[in-house]
């Protein structure tokens, strides 16, 4: 079976696809949640794993206007506990970050946080994207927000755990397409 996200290896969508339907399924990472529908619009993948919902942020609207575009139908849902790690490289002092990259509900989720450590935010498609960017770039005094799986596939040092405002849970979808 072919899952496709929006978001690289690492990524919540990931994660939740895994819980949805089993350690035995390959990804088709996409740089947007258009691009992910279009792939099983095309029979690129057999299903797309997409965030519809967090308890912090609302609704995700860019999804919840293309679910309604077009021929797709849910097929299954699943709630997932998104606890957000600020990751940088190994042996970063947290006094010496200035900036952090995340998807923009990720930085809305951490906003006290962010504040408290008091860095400039950067925004980036996806959680693990900001990690990969981090990581990639090896950049100093330079963090990301992205869960212990990124920092796991990327190499990053978890700086700080659970770092959300409040308890978040990210409603993800398992769609597919309506055959008639």
């Amino acid at each position: 079976m072919i899952i496709s996200i929006c978001g690289l290896k690492g990524s919540y969508a990931e994660t939740a696809a895994i819980k949805m339907v089993g350690e035995n399924v390959s990804f088709l990472y996409c740089n947007s949640f258009t691009s992910a529908l279009e792939s099983v619009q095309k029979n690129q993948s057999d299903f797309a794993v997409l965030p519809v919902k967090t308890s912090n942020s609302g609704f995700v609207k860019e999804v919840k206007e293309l679910l309604f575009s077009d021929n797709y139908i849910v097929k299954q849902k699943y709630n997932l506990n998104t606890h957000h790690c600020l990751l940088a490289l190994k042996g970063t002092d947290i006094r010496s970050i200035d900036t952090v990259y995340s998807h923009p509900k990720a930085l809305q989720e951490c906003s006290l946080y962010l504040n408290k450590i008091n860095v400039s935010e950067r925004v980036i498609y996806n959680t693990a994207a900001g990690a990969k960017h981090v990581a990639e770039h090896r950049l100093v005094n330079v963090a990301a927000i992205a869960s212990k799986l990124s920092a796991k596939v990327y190499g990053l040092e978890i700086i700080a755990n659970n770092i959300e405002n409040n308890d978040d849970v990210t409603t993800f979808y398992l769609v597919g397409v309506k055959y008639y």
